[in-house]
């Protein structure tokens, strides 16, 4: 697929397109990055397809029965004849994922979040076994990956309408996996076709995704976004020596700042104090323990954080399955020498792995959720913001912040404190809908709740940006200062 430097839609999409979106052009900066990955992308599906033939036909010539034999030729065959649509359907729901980084439609009540990034989560209703490869494909990525897709996933940040993360980012491993899969359910592939191919699928493309965020980071970075943002990662091992004493005192006020972080819950800092001793041995014995944010021990911090920010009162700590799940990292962590990253590495894999299973648990629910807004909208006027003082427009400003994905913090009456997170916003009437850890819905707001109730510190804003790497930046900035 060719989208040229006006980020047009390509034709044989562009009816599909007109039916979710006005849209068919891409901003300038996106269709760079856009066509650039669609022309590496496609390359790598046919080497897939071509190989996916071979395999196939050796597979039929190494069958213990005619009948094993039969279903690989027949296989062989309805996937020749289905490699091209199935090329195009994996770049068309490429190119609608960028598109869905723009703005949403003006012309008819728009809500956000709705089934935009469908990810890896929604293969439950599939085999399990290629739910589990996928994930396991995807945790691959990510740990390998992990820097380059963080800082294209930023740069996104500074274009999307909605905030991205990991999984939804349309580069990402979930995504390009969604893509494939989808494609080939849109053709009726057979699943022991689907589990050989996504084995090709990760050998052919995921295998190279180094290339394909280098490449787009690089677009970025030429086009002025966040150029300096692989500097500032780069200047921390010269501000952050990790050894001996030194290395003590860093790791003392790396920890002092995350026990004092609002972001965190009780529970989480209570966990996370534990392991204070085990990243300093770390830390003493790993060199590259404070330069590389792709460590395996910052990451597991940074992961757990991310998973745990919807924990609040109503945490059930003896019953919570991420409690415990969290509660055994700690543990490995404590009982970890210092001395060998493979061991972390397959922590961390087996993290990831647990928390994709959770997030898929969560996201069927806010899908239906989204999918039951969508059914019956509720047709009221838009508040007018007529006579806002200073603190109104603060609380404007604060509510203009808010992304799908975004965390709050809700104080009531006793002070007992609920945290959510919105999964749509639903124009034009201004609705807020947020759900809790569990995908439940448990709270909806106008857009002028959300103003006073901001302005007056009822609602506070959380951070979602990685733990251990707001703490580095916040000792570091104290260490200059």
């Amino acid at each position: 697929m060719h989208i040229d430097g006006k980020g047009e839609a390509p034709q044989w999409a562009s009816t599909e397109l007109a039916t979710h979106s006005p849209l068919t052009r891409l901003p300038v900066i996106l269709s760079q990055v856009h066509d650039k990955a669609a022309q590496q992308l496609k390359q790598q599906l046919q080497v897939l397809f071509d190989n996916a033939d071979k395999a196939l036909f050796e597979m039929a010539d190494k069958a213990r029965s005619n009948a094993q034999q039969s279903l690989f030729f027949e296989a062989m065959r309805d996937l020749r004849l289905k490699r091209k649509n199935i090329e195009r359907g994996f770049l068309y729901r490429l190119f609608k994922a960028f598109i869905t980084l723009t703005q949403p439609t003006a012309t008819e009540p728009t809500l956000l979040g709705k089934g935009l990034f469908p990810t890896v989560c929604s293969l439950l209703g599939d085999d399990v076994a290629r739910a589990q490869a996928v994930n396991s494909m995807v945790s691959r990525v990510l740990i390998r990956d992990h820097r380059a897709l963080c800082h294209l996933t930023t740069r996104f940040n500074t274009l999307s309408w909605m905030r991205l993360d990991e999984q939804s980012n349309p580069l990402g491993p979930a995504m390009l996996c969604e893509y494939f899969l989808q494609a080939e359910r849109d053709q009726g592939v057979d699943i022991k076709v689907k589990l050989i191919t996504l084995q090709l699928f990760e050998h052919y493309l995921l295998r190279h995704t180094g290339h394909l965020y280098a490449d787009a980071n690089q677009l970025l970075i030429a086009t002025g976004v966040l150029p300096n943002l692989c500097a500032i990662t780069s200047d921390y091992p010269q501000d952050v020596p990790a050894s001996g004493a030194y290395a003590s005192q860093l790791v003392g006020q790396l920890f002092e700042y995350i026990s004092g972080d609002r972001n965190l819950s009780p529970s989480l800092k209570k966990l996370i104090a534990q392991v204070q001793q085990p990243i300093l041995r770390i830390a003493q014995m790993d060199q590259n323990f404070f330069s590389s944010d792709s460590h395996p021990a910052r990451r597991l911090l940074n992961l757990m954080a991310q998973a745990a920010i919807g924990w609040d009162a109503s945490l059930d700590c003896e019953n919570d399955p991420l409690h415990a799940c969290i509660e055994h990292v700690v543990q490995q962590l404590a009982a970890h020498s210092g001395s060998s990253p493979e061991a972390l590495e397959t922590v961390l894999q087996n993290f990831l792995v647990f928390t994709h299973a959770q997030r898929a648990r969560v996201e069927v629910l806010e899908l239906s959720i989204s999918d039951d807004l969508c059914a019956s909208p509720q047709q009221v006027p838009t508040e007018p913001f007529t006579g806002m003082d200073e603190q109104d427009h603060l609380g404007l400003l604060l509510v203009s912040q808010l992304r799908i994905g975004s965390w709050i913090e809700i104080k009531d009456g006793q002070g007992i404190c609920q945290r959510c997170k919105l999964i749509a916003i639903v124009e034009p009437e201004g609705r807020y809908v947020f759900v809790n850890r569990s995908g439940i819905r448990v709270e909806e707001k106008t857009r002028g709740e959300l103003i006073a109730q901001l302005r007056c510190g009822a609602i506070e804003l959380l951070d979602e940006g990685l733990l251990f790497d707001r703490a580095l930046a916040s000792v570091i900035h104290s260490l200059a200062h």
